[in-house]
């Protein structure tokens, strides 16, 4: 079956301007922050993970007073209270996608303007859309292993697999962020937070600029607590999108959180990019209106032993005399020219190709929170 291509470059034809330019994807916090490993080979396709969950006795301890032996009863053996342990199994698997360019043809090349630039542009797009679809992958999978999934009602409804299926009716506000950075307190979250301010534990939120300005401002006491206590952002927290720090949260910027709508009793995302026709080839991606009018939006509380991203080693030389080209499972495009003896006998049609390859593991989900609330 013979190969349709499509020619990508512009060519000089009712004349063509020298500029070229290009529009850049918006970067986020979830690229850096999430942690990352090897994934452990030779061990299946599914791995399992063991936790040690807290124990404490089932009864209270009962404390006696120590005397003298008086030949009745044990006054050396105190009556002990039983620890029995508890463990959590959770279980955890490799995935995998690939991203490619369209085919191009060096005939198609020879025609082009400025070909060079062009083919920089095209491959500087498909880079960013590694970096796209690791943001993506790190924060739905953030939000998939949270063991709190809320709902911004007056009860604070909330549900380990899925938000639950009613409407919040309250924004972010701190008093919801005091309520769980205490509960975080109690369940050990503490002991290794995100950072710490005069000794005292700091979480990250991971909100819009919208949610986390309007939890300053919107609260005339708040704001004048800000004003004269606001403590300067870590030179080491800045790069990672740290914009300001208040009551035990730093917060992180991502403007493109996820929105949603309440349809027919389920939550419908709203994607923050739409395909728009550009009139000269192809669609361009523009900001969604949609997205802009959407309801509601989460706020994700970010605790660093949540979970692991693991990372799959190329695998070159696995013995029995046989090799294979090393992929790299972090998304780097690689140029694939393969010949074909019915499309591609001169090897003269090639395409980018990257491989994206990762296995979430849970460490501590209890301590990732998702909110849902309504929009400011």
């Amino acid at each position: 079956m013979p190969l349709n291509i499509d020619n990508l470059l512009a060519t000089e034809s009712g004349r063509i301007g020298p500029d070229i330019y290009n529009k850049s994807l918006n970067t986020s916090p979830w690229l850096k922050l999430v942690k990352k490993a090897t994934w452990p080979d030779e061990m299946g396709t599914s791995i399992s993970v063991l936790t040690y969950q807290r124990s404490i006795p089932a009864n209270p301890l009962t404390w006696a007073t120590v005397g003298l032996n008086t030949g009745t009863g044990n006054n050396c053996a105190p009556t002990a209270e039983i620890v029995e342990f508890a463990q959590t199994m959770r279980t955890y698997n490799l995935q995998q996608t690939a991203i490619e360019s369209p085919k191009l043809c060096v005939n198609d090349l020879r025609f082009a303007l400025k070909r060079k630039e062009q083919l920089s542009n095209i491959f500087r797009i498909l880079t960013e859309n590694t970096s796209y679809a690791w943001i993506d992958r790190n924060r739905d999978e953030f939000s998939r292993l949270s063991e709190h999934k809320v709902t911004a009602t007056a009860t604070l409804q909330e549900d380990k697999t899925a938000v639950p299926a009613v409407v919040p009716t309250q924004k972010l506000v701190q008093s919801i962020l005091d309520k769980f950075y205490m509960r975080l307190i109690r369940d050990g979250a503490g002991n290794n937070p995100f950072g710490r301010q005069n000794g005292r534990p700091q979480f990250a939120i991971i909100t819009s600029s919208e949610n986390s300005r309007a939890i300053i401002t919107e609260n005339a006491a708040i704001r004048e607590d800000y004003r004269y206590n606001n403590a300067k952002v870590s030179e080491l927290l800045a790069p990672l999108g740290v914009e300001r720090s208040y009551a035990g949260f730093f917060h992180m910027i991502d403007d493109f959180s996820p929105r949603w709508n309440f349809t027919s009793g389920a939550w419908v995302r709203v994607p923050h990019l739409a395909a728009v026709a550009t009139g000269y080839k192809g669609n361009k991606w523009d900001i969604n209106p949609a997205y802009e009018t959407a309801l509601y939006e989460d706020t994700f509380i970010f605790h660093t032993d949540v979970m692991e991203q693991l990372i799959p080693a190329p695998i070159t030389s696995p013995g029995g005399n046989t090799s294979f080209d090393p992929v790299s499972y972090m998304g780097d495009f690689k140029w694939k020219n393969i010949e074909d003896a019915v499309n591609n006998p001169d090897k003269t049609i090639g395409y980018f190709r990257a491989v994206l390859s990762s296995g979430s593991k849970p460490v501590f989900p209890e301590w990732g929170y998702v909110i849902r609330t309504l929009r400011y």
